[in-house]
Parts: structure tokens; C-alpha cells; sequence
């Protein structure tokens, strides 16, 4: 069964659709709600927003069932269409509205980073686990077809052994004035923030989470909060993952895998609103000829994915594919990168 079938089976229809509180409603809520529309095992049940008037507006828009302040959030646990929460929030609120989530009884889908401190991240797991409810991280590699490509060619040896193998990703733009410059509310600077997209992309691709972290560099702001951030990943095979992240400058978000037979190239390779491409080109002995490497993405709705896959994983009785101990295994190689480049307060 495919990765669309699995989650859009006919038998978890008739269930019912799982019902998602959208908690925040910036950003990175509006693909969420957009895509939830399509789907046949989820929807968007409820609506928490500080704006009682866009709280109001948006659950009318997707036919959500109740709207929710923060302040009276706890509410959720007497509302039974509410299964599960998305949290959609600055990083510093994770921790707090996972474990009032995991109180009123509801799952949790968490956008990444998962939390401002590993601390944080191991007191959601154990939240979510004394309240038997799932967590999972809203990580996009496990729900894209082209990263999951990538991922097979790496374990088929077709770039090389993986010892040979070198990951080069980068993302990065110009900061503005927002909640992401302000420590206390985004956990921390463009590490926290576009850094783990290259680095959870690196322990996807490759299976193996990094022994050491390497030729590490930062330029902080007078705050101490990290502008720009260079490192090297390395892992227990040998591959090594060269990734930078910035508020200082504008880097395309893209991946190149480069081997012993040959490389690929994937750009974009986190931006959501743009189809992924991949280019590449190997001489694997073994299999006779040059072969050319080409995959194209066209819409593919990997934050309905995401829900989907939490839906199925409460229904099947199992963790799910991107559990909050992964996000735990990020926050702390971050914090490596941390202590690795003296960034204040660490």
C-alpha cells in the first residue's frame, strides 16, 4: 500500500475524521488548515487564537466546530470532536500547551523545533506518555516522496558507501522584526529556526544520528542570539553533513549528496510553497552504465500527511513515524552545536 493509500484507507474513513485543534494561527497554521480540507481521515475541529475576531473568521473559513482563547484552552477536554492539537506556536510555548494538551487528554502534532531545551523536549514525552496520548514532530522528510528517494538511494550504496558520502545543505533570509528575534519566544536564532531543517535532514538521509560536531562557527547579534551558524555533523559510518543556517542573507534551502559514484542535487529541499526538484548523476560499477537521477514533485500535501500519519498512529495503537524522541535527538545535537560555538548562556 502506498504512503497516500495508508493514510486514506477507506476503513479509517468510516471511523470518522480525527479532529485537530489549530492552536496559533500565523504562518505556518495556514498550509495546515488548507490542506486538512482534502483529507479524508482528518479535519480541523476547533481553532485557538489571542483574536477572538480572526479565531472567529477562521473557524467559519474551515467549518471548524468552536473557537478557543488561551486563556480558557483547557476547555478542550470537555469538547469530544477535539482528538488531537496542532501547535503552531513560537518554540517557548511548545512545552507549556503540549503539557496542557496531554492534561485535556489530546494528542499532539508539534511544529519543529520541538521545544527551547532538551529539558523541555523530555517533559512533553513524559507529559504525553502519563496521559497515554501520542506526540508526534511535524518533520516533513518522512512525508515527501523525494527525500524518502534520496534516502533509499543512500542505503542502496548508489552514491557509494555511505563512508564516502558528504552532505552539503543550507538555509537562510534576512530577519525581520518579529517573535523570531526574540530569544524567549523562539527558543533561539536561525539554528533553532531554519538549522534544523539541514540538520534532521542529514540523520534522515543517512539512518545515524552524528557522534561529533565539527568546525563549528557563529556570528551572534548583541543579544547573543545566534545570526548565522556553520557546522559539520559527523556520524558513525564516516559520512559527514556540512550544513549552515542564517538570518544574515538569503540561502536557498538545498541538499546535495556527494559519493565515491557520483551526487544529486535537491532544490528546494524544505521550502513547502515550491515543488521539490532533484538532479543528479552516478557511475555505480555495478550498474554498468551512468544513470541519471531526475525527480520532480508536484504538490504534495505533506502537512495533511503529517496529521494523517498521527491519526493512524492513535488508531493503529503504535508510535509514529516521527516521535517526540526525535525531536529530542535534535535539541540536543543543537545544543552541541551550542556549547561548540560558546553561544552565550550555554
Amino acid at each position: 500500500m502506498g504512503l497516500l493509500d495508508r493514510f486514506r484507507s477507506s476503513k479509517a474513513a468510516s471511523e470518522g475524521k480525527f479532529g485537530f485543534a489549530v492552536v496559533g494561527l500565523g504562518h505556518i497554521a495556514k498550509p495546515f488548515l488548507e490542506e486538512l480540507r482534502g483529507s479524508l481521515t482528518c479535519r480541523v475541529s476547533a481553532v485557538v487564537s489571542g483574536d477572538p475576531a480572526k479565531a472567529s473568521a477562521i473557524a467559519k473559513k474551515y467549518s471548524a466546530d468552536a473557537t478557543y482563547s488561551y486563556a480558557d484552552f483547557d476547555r478542550i477536554a470537555d469538547n469530544p470532536s477535539i482528538d488531537a492539537v496542532y501547535l503552531a506556536l513560537p518554540v517557548s510555548l511548545h512545552r507549556e500547551y503540549t503539557e496542557r494538551a496531554a492534561a485535556a487528554g489530546k494528542h499532539v502534532l508539534c511544529e519543529k523545533p520541538m521545544a527551547s531545551t532538551s529539558a523541555d523536549a523530555e517533559a512533553m514525552i513524559a507529559a504525553c506518555r502519563n496521559a497515554g496520548v501520542r506526540l508526534g514532530i511535524a518533520y516533513r522528510c518522512p512525508h515527501t516522496m523525494p527525500h524518502q528517494h534520496l534516502r533509499e538511494l543512500i542505503r542502496q550504496g548508489t552514491f557509494g558507501p555511505q563512508s564516502s558520502l558528504r552532505i552539503e545543505s543550507g538555509f537562510g533570509f534576512k530577519l525581520k522584526s518579529g517573535w523570531r528575534d526574540k530569544g524567549s519566544l523562539a527558543g533561539g536564532g536561525s539554528l533553532w529556526d531554519v538549522g534544523i531543517y539541514p540538520l534532521n535532514a542529514a540523520r534522515f538521509l543517512l539512518g545515524e544520528e552524528p557522534i561529533a560536531v565539527e568546525e563549528a562557527s557563529a556570528t551572534c547579534d548583541a543579544n547573543g542570539m545566534e545570526r548565522e551558524v556553520r557546522w559539520t555533523s559527523v556520524f558513525p559510518s564516516g559520512a559527514r553533513a556540512v550544513c549552515v543556517s542564517s538570518y544574515e542573507r538569503d540561502i536557498s534551502d538545498t541538499l546535495r549528496i556527494t559519493g565515491e559514484f557520483g551526487s544529486a542535487f535537491m532544490a528546494p529541499a524544505f521550502r513547502w510553497q515550491e515543488p521539490y526538484r532533484i538532479r543528479g548523476k552516478v557511475h555505480n560499477p555495478s550498474y554498468g552504465r551512468p544513470m541519471e537521477i531526475k525527480v520532480r514533485e508536484l504538490d504534495f500535501p505533506e502537512f495533511r500527511l503529517e496529521a494523517e500519519e498521527l491519526a493512524a498512529a492513535v488508531r493503529e495503537n503504535r508510535d509514529t513515524i516521527a516521535p517526540g524522541e526525535d525531536g529530542l535527538k535534535d535539541l540536543r545535537i543543537m545544543e552541541m552545536i551550542y556549547h561548540a560555538v560558546n553561544v552565550p548562556g550555554f
